[in-house]
């Protein structure tokens, strides 16, 4: 093949690419009429982590604005426990009281003058959430949000959540400490595409309010969208 017919046979091919993406475009732009397919409530709100803690505590408030009562949360625990059962943990969240009566908070202040992002106070039972996207550990962060809870109620579980999955450093808390915190079903670490996007589906199941379910798929939509997992390997990986 000489250089002019390679030219020329590279030409044809982007120009039938051209016209496919053009056409391709004109369909989307009909269907979004009706779709709104690049619409995302959750994208317009630039989430960091204390808006993404804020959307978080929202559904799991058992009074919250979503009206569905307590079964978002409810869920949220059942799927704890199922991770901590995967991992070892014998009967973890045995009695956590009624859900009912469950108490949400975001930036909850600790002795020390930290703030766990997202804390939930059950009757029998206290969870915090340190939730990172891409902030870095703070110096003794998990090891001191640890001690508080611990002080706060006998029952707890303090979750570490990120956004690609990865563990905590040994400058939030010592690897000895928190090996032997996880063998105990009081530390685990989560991500937000296997556990957040899990509950979001099965609070997704459960809802009966159409806004709410909206809600809830552009929550889930961003998740698949901006979260990657990091495997063993240190790649990235899709949820």
């Amino acid at each position: 093949m000489t250089e002019a017919e390679y030219k020329q046979k590279l030409g044809r091919f982007f120009g039938d690419l051209l016209f496919r993406y053009r056409i391709a475009k004109s369909v989307k732009a009909q269907m979004d009429r009706y779709l709104a397919s690049d619409f995302n409530l959750v994208s317009l709100l630039a989430p960091g982590e204390e808006t993404i803690s804020r959307l978080i505590a929202l559904l799991l408030e058992p009074d919250g604005v979503h009206g569905q009562g307590k079964v978002f949360l409810e869920k949220f625990v059942e799927i704890l426990r199922k991770n901590l059962k995967k991992r070892g943990v014998e009967n973890p969240m045995e009695d956590v009281g009624e859900f009912c009566n469950a108490k949400v908070e975001t930036e909850h202040s600790t002795d020390k003058g930290g703030r766990v992002d997202i804390f939930i106070d059950l009757p029998n039972f206290v969870i915090g959430i340190e939730n990172k996207i891409r902030a870095r550990d703070q110096k003794d962060q998990l090891k001191n949000y640890n001690e508080y809870l611990k002080n706060k109620r006998e029952s707890y579980l303090l979750i570490f959540l990120t956004c690609d999955g990865r563990e905590p450093s040994e400058w939030s808390i010592p690897k000895g400490e928190r090996a032997e915190l996880e063998k105990s079903g009081k530390l685990i670490t989560l991500s937000y595409g296997e556990f957040l996007k899990s509950w979001l589906k099965e609070c997704l199941k459960e809802c009966e309010a159409d806004k709410v379910r909206w809600f809830i798929r552009d929550f889930i939509s961003w998740i698949e969208e901006n979260c990657k997992e990091v495997s063993d390997d240190g790649q990235k990986e899709d949820n």
